[in-house]
């Protein structure tokens, strides 16, 4: 039976927490849910770091949650003997944890500036949930309240962090973007903080994986001028259909454009993949070119895919290479080898007898 382990501690020279009531909140969670017989929650209060080693060793939880304070680089607040702070580098925390990597699956870090540790952490975890700057009380404990309902209801803790985000939306409260859940080695080392444009890009994406390949021009950025090359690109693949699209990262390149990397979900398999979106308030569309990796991606696009660095000037050569929808037209395109200012080797085609065509030429 996989346990949550509690370990709340607020030392009498920190502001007071309501910590009681979180873990209270928490049990009830588990009285509320239909899989009540399936977990088991053990809590220690006024907890010193033996306390939280000796807990690890008896219980062997699925689920470590620290409430309390926490002092970004300066650690997190334990407490001594005396019921003072006990201020626990990153380090030694991550390297205790590291011996309970087997057992423990997820830890919750609900401590204001835990970020810090949570980065540390998740070299040990494969999943762990800090909070990027300060947090409310009252919303700190609605975040954790919400997040148990959702882990005992049976889904994953992606999902439960999803939703004890939006909890926190629909009760009003600023904290919406104050927590960040990170994943591990065997998760490629994400970072995903809460983003309310999440449920409308699995949506749309989910809707347009679904869609029939020759359907899909319509929500795209570039529409049916793209028909095609759509047509050219899928031939006479079969479709297969997914059942669920999981964000797992988003990246904002520049403006409205964003790399979003996903887990697409059917009956038989799953696999990860990237789509391009342009993201416009909640109007979604798809960067066509840009997410099948066919040349040439829109020009927004190509400026966004350099991330921080924007190509500020390239070195250009004239090239023999032609693929994709440039075979057989090399009497109408040029071909060219670029090299960015990062030293980036990149490839593209620039239409003859135009005023660029011309520059290359004499350049």
């Amino acid at each position: 039976m996989p346990t949550v382990l509690i370990v709340a501690a607020s030392p009498l020279d920190q502001d007071r927490l309501r910590l009681g009531a979180e873990v209270k909140g928490i049990r009830h969670a588990l009285q509320r849910s239909r899989n009540r017989e399936n977990w088991r929650i053990e809590s220690n209060e006024a907890t010193t770091v033996d306390d939280l080693r000796r807990a690890l060793l008896d219980h062997r939880p699925a689920v470590v949650h620290f409430s309390g304070h926490g002092g970004g680089p300066g650690g997190l607040c334990f407490e001594d003997q005396n019921g003072l702070t006990h201020a626990t580098d990153t380090i030694p925390l991550a390297k205790l944890l590291h011996h309970f990597r087997a057992e423990v699956k997820c830890v919750v870090l609900n401590a204001c500036y835990s970020e810090h540790q949570a980065e540390v952490i998740r070299r040990e975890i494969d999943t762990v949930v800090g909070m990027n700057s300060s947090i409310d009380d009252g919303a700190a404990i609605k975040f954790a309240i919400a997040f148990y309902d959702a882990i005992f209801a049976g889904t994953d803790f992606r999902a439960a962090f999803d939703l004890a985000c939006t909890t926190l939306e629909l009760h009003n409260l600023p904290d919406t973007n104050v927590p960040v859940i990170l994943f591990g080695n065997s998760a490629n080392k994400q970072k995903l903080l809460y983003n309310a444009q999440v449920p409308d890009l699995e949506q749309f994406l989910l809707a347009y994986v679904n869609t029939p390949y020759l359907e899909r021009a319509r929500l795209t950025t570039t529409g049916d001028a793209i028909l095609p090359m759509v047509e050219r690109h899928y031939g006479d693949r079969m479709l297969c259909l997914i059942d669920t699209v999981r964000v797992n990262s988003l990246q904002n390149l520049v403006d409205d454009i964003w790399r979003v990397a996903v887990t697409v979900c059917s009956s038989e398999k799953s696999a990860d993949t990237e789509f391009y979106c342009r993201v416009s308030n909640r109007s979604i569309l798809l960067e066509w070119e840009a997410s099948v990796g066919l040349w040439s991606v829109p020009l927004g696009t190509f400026i966004a895919l350099g991330g921080a660095e924007v190509v500020a000037r390239v070195e250009a050569e004239l090239d023999d290479y032609y693929n994709f929808d440039f075979q057989n037209h090399s009497t109408t395109y040029q071909s060219i080898k670029m090299r960015t200012i990062t030293q980036q080797s990149l490839h593209g085609y620039v239409q003859k007898h135009t005023a660029l065509h011309g520059k290359l030429w004499t350049s």
